[in-house]
């Protein structure tokens, strides 16, 4: 509808333009036609009049001075002027509405010059007072009739001037009227296309607020539902490691003590009994180690028990014997009573580290610090490796895994930041900031460092 609207407006102005160039090139030729016919009548009348008033100065003349030299002069003079007169006469033939006129004019000036023609002959000899009275008898009243007509047709052709130029500014007042009224009409059309558009935009407006608002939603509600899912996995965790620890692992144990106690009990049985339980019990305990490790691995004990330091400091020392990584703990003012989702959060944030330092890095030295500040949590892991190249989102610049992105997910659930900081040969740092908040018990201010 608006491209359609555009488009009329648009082609109303095109219309506008080409009637506003058709009227002033009609205008123009009507008005040059006008003063082009009214030129061309005044012109032959003048040439009428003014040959009427030569021939009745010639016959004067000739009655002056009667002679035959005279004569001859008149005789070729009004030959002249009839002939000056039948071209006036022709050319007033061929103008549009003279034509009637033009027969008239042709049989009152036949007439006259029918007068004229014989007086060379018929008047040189007669007498002065004859003379005389042809001219002021015949020559006079016809020359006045004839030049009375000829003035009323000056004023009938002023007339007819001005009755065209009465038809020629009614006609353009017509053509500015219509004129006007399309240039109206495109403006009522101009704004009617501008209030579709402005309605039109405004409804893309509140369209791309709503789609913005729903998308804003979308993502704080895909944001809550992955930390749900993180707490819940957590969740899951502690409950599988409670499991493994209260019943597997209590009743490994029994059997530990049964196996041992049966073995005490075959003291002096066969060596062979002896033997097997022997290795029954090997196997228990091996069970037991096995278990306590996944436990651990799922949610360590110690995180929960005795706080966020002393299971850092038993992930670092498990990750030593994995990976004989020297590695360096140190601790400045971490409290004991931390939200479990910082705590979580640092001790995952920590255990992926050093999984893709054992992974990837090829270190020989690894440094975590772990300060609380009064308004945050600052936990900082750098290695010695060969590091990587990053990308504009501050990641690695190719990479399969999602581990660096679910730690910035973590963080970003715990309300913190994560900052990764590598390149190739250098090494890389990764620094995760927990705000933390106001009256939450902190240590006294110390530093602690456990180096192996």
């Amino acid at each position: 509808m608006l491209r359609a609207g555009y488009a009329a407006v648009i082609g109303v102005l095109v219309l506008s333009a080409i009637e506003a160039y058709r009227i002033q090139a009609s205008v123009s030729r009507q008005q040059l036609e006008i003063y082009r016919s009214y030129v061309d009548q005044e012109g032959t009348l003048s040439v009428l009049r003014r040959n009427l008033w030569l021939a009745g100065n010639d016959v004067r003349d000739f009655f002056i001075s009667t002679t035959p030299a005279q004569a001859a002069q008149l005789r070729s003079q009004i030959e002249a002027l009839r002939t000056e007169d039948e071209v006036a006469l022709e050319h007033m033939e061929r103008l549009p509405r003279m034509s009637g006129t033009a027969a008239t004019l042709r049989k009152s000036l036949g007439e006259f010059w029918a007068t004229m023609t014989p007086l060379p002959n018929t008047m040189l000899n007669v007498s002065n007072e004859a003379k005389f009275a042809f001219l002021q008898d015949v020559i006079v009243p016809r020359r006045g009739q004839l030049y009375t007509a000829l003035l009323d047709l000056t004023a009938a052709d002023q007339e007819k001037l001005q009755q065209s130029e009465k038809d020629f500014a009614e006609t353009r007042r017509k053509a500015a009227e219509r004129l006007l009224m399309m240039l109206v009409l495109s403006v009522f059309m101009g704004i009617v296309v501008a209030r579709l558009s402005v309605r039109h935009a405004e409804n893309l407006e509140h369209e791309a607020e709503r789609h913005f608002a729903a998308v804003e939603q979308t993502r704080q509600e895909l944001q809550q539902l992955s930390a749900r899912l993180l707490e819940v996995e957590e969740e899951g965790r502690r409950k599988l490691s409670r499991e493994l620890h209260d019943e597997i692992g209590q009743t490994l144990a029994l059997l530990q003590i049964e196996i041992s106690h049966a073995q005490a009990a075959l003291t002096n049985g066969p060596d062979a009994a002896r033997e097997r339980l022997a290795r029954a019990r090997g196997l228990a305990e091996r069970t037991v180690q096995t278990i306590r490790h996944i436990s651990g691995v799922l949610r360590p004990a110690l995180l929960d028990d005795l706080g966020l330091v002393p299971a850092l400091q038993f992930q670092l020392e498990d990750f030593l014997r994995r990976s004989n990584i020297a590695c360096e703990f140190v601790e400045e003012g971490v409290a004991d009573l931390l939200p479990d989702a910082v705590k979580t959060c640092v001790y995952r944030v920590v255990q992926e580290a050093l999984h893709n330092c054992e992974k990837h890095s090829g270190a020989s030295r690894v440094r975590v610090v772990v300060r609380q500040l009064p308004e945050c949590l600052v936990v900082e892991i750098e290695d010695n490796g060969r590091g990587f190249r990053m990308n504009e989102q501050r990641m690695p610049y190719r990479t399969s895994g999602l581990g660096l992105l679910g730690l910035r997910e973590r963080a970003a659930n715990a309300g913190g930041t994560l900052l990764i900081d590598s390149a190739p040969g250098q090494g890389t740092r990764i620094a995760l900031r927990i705000p933390l908040l106001p009256g939450l018990p902190a240590e006294t201010p110390s530093r602690k460092e456990v180096s192996a």
